[in-house]
């Protein structure tokens, strides 16, 4: 008994000293690694966030780092300024492991480098010009801080650390980003997969030959954001308010239960017709309409095609009942005026940017997007995306999605490439996964709500950071009850 007490006390000693000698990895580490794995994933931005802290789940305790080429010095992986190329780095079993990961042009760079097609209008075949970071052993990545605990979105909100990772140092990497399809750096040339808003179907393609999704276990929230003239014209046209004068005077912090509302045929209307005047919404109909989309390849821009339009959902040959969105080629500038965004924040700015010229303009965001800078988020169907229970403001952007009120959610979708079969690529994207739907309720990300309950985050919240409602997997079906 005794010599089992002190081989105990031996190992918890061990234990204790690798414990307290772990450290964060760092450039000469991964340099210097006798065994290196490396993968790179692709696709949507809305998830940028969640899949970090996906990967963070499935590190070593206190190896994490992470490296980006914006323009930003300690942010969050996502913020606006952190650019579109990543790298997270830690130790997994004991093995240095780095996943690159690019958010650049869309939830379709999930498949397009594995799935023929012409999504992007540029000819048929496959992406090959995706960036990333280069090597981050070698390139000029300077460490400017570290990650302490995850900025809030918004001042109201906890701040809370990654889990198991109290300090994560952030590299700036400068002039540091490659097309990674033409690397000779010994880093990986095409990536394992990646993380879309929507499966490849929605895009009008079918990816089932090419490799295999997967759901990945969280929904995505989106909404309609308008210009600040329109949002007050129209609270006066709905008669929440008698005169803008009065909604300003009355609303200054554009509260949630004051918000107008847009219907689905209210949106379809404006965002499939280049003949379209604002008339749909009762508002000043000799105002230029500006629409702010996304491009194609864009996961938001696939949700908001399927949610408002039924696009490809209702396209059965026999019905031909799909409406399509008009693009930047139906523009009449004065009269009609159609953005189309290659990033979230070009959607963003048009938006802000008409409302500063006092014009009117509308667009689909993804809900981690706040309503500042002149957009504000309206109702859909009579529901508002950001709204707390007893007329509250939700700081986290999910509450009535979780409740099975705000219909304009859709469930986010993983791809593993059929040449990433069984690689550290597939691994990451796995435990990605797994580390995305376990996260602690406190820490999913604004704008995303978890669709079962996990050891982190339990049946209790359900209606809160758990959603009630389902598609079972398919964001062509309607949402139903989970019972």
């Amino acid at each position: 008994m005794l010599k089992l007490n002190k081989l105990a006390i031996v190992l918890a000693a061990t234990f204790s000293a690798t414990t307290a000698f772990a450290a964060p990895v760092t450039p000469t580490d991964i340099q210097n690694a006798s065994t290196l794995n490396q993968a790179w994933i692709t696709g949507a931005s809305a998830p940028t966030l969640n899949v970090f802290l996906g990967f963070a789940a499935g590190c070593e305790a206190n190896t994490l780092a992470m490296f980006h080429g914006g323009t930003a010095d300690v942010a969050n992986p996502g913020a606006s300024n952190t650019g579109n190329a990543f790298a997270y780095a830690c130790k997994r079993g004991g093995v240095v492991s780095v996943l690159y990961h690019t958010n650049q042009g869309g939830s379709f760079n999930a498949y397009a480098p594995h799935v023929p097609n012409n999504v992007a209008g540029t000819g048929f075949g496959v992406t090959t010009n995706l960036n990333r970071l280069a090597n981050v052993a070698k390139a000029s990545c300077s460490n400017v801080g570290s990650i302490t605990s995850l900025t809030p979105v918004t001042p109201t909100q906890p701040e809370n650390p990654v889990p198991n990772q109290p300090a994560v140092p952030v590299y700036k990497c400068s002039n540091a980003v490659i097309n990674g399809f033409t690397a000779t750096d010994n880093t990986p040339k095409k990536p394992a997969g990646g993380f879309s808003d929507v499966e490849a179907a929605l895009f009008g393609v079918d990816a089932s030959s090419y490799g295999t999704e997967l759901d990945a276990g969280v929904t995505q929230v989106f909404g309609v954001m308008a210009s600040q003239p329109l949002y007050r014209a129209m609270q006066v046209a709905q008669r929440i308010y008698a005169s803008e004068a009065d909604a300003i005077a009355a609303d200054p912090s554009f509260l949630p239960q004051n918000a107008p509302s847009i219907s689905k045929e209210q949106y379809a209307s404006l965002a499939s017709d280049p003949l379209a005047t604002w008339a749909p919404l009762g508002v000043d109909d000799s105002k230029e309409v500006i629409i702010a989309r996304r491009v194609n390849t864009s996961g938001t821009q696939g949700s908001s095609n399927a949610f408002f339009m039924g696009n490809p959902c209702l396209g059965n040959p026999s019905t031909s009942s799909v409406l399509f969105p008009t693009t930047a080629a139906d523009s009449d500038p004065g009269f009609y005026n159609v953005v189309e965004g290659g990033e979230t924040a070009e959607v963003r700015t048009a938006i802000s940017n008409a409302s500063t010229a006092g014009k009117f303009a509308i667009g689909v965001v993804s809900l981690e997007n706040t309503d500042a800078a002149g957009r504000r988020y309206l109702k859909v169907e009579g529901v508002h995306p950001a709204a707390g229970p007893n007329n509250t403001t939700d700081d986290k952007a999910r509450y009535t999605s979780a409740q099975g009120q705000y219909p304009f959610q859709i469930e986010l979708k993983a791809f593993v490439a059929n040449d990433a079969k069984g690689t550290f690529g597939e691994t990451a994207i796995n435990q990605i996964i797994s580390g995305v739907s376990s996260v602690q309720c406190n820490i999913v990300p604004r704008g995303l709500v978890l669709n079962s309950a996990s050891s982190a985050c339990s049946s209790a919240n359900s209606g809160i950071h758990i959603t009630r409602t389902t598609r079972n997997g398919n964001n062509c079906r309607p949402l139903t009850w989970k019972f």
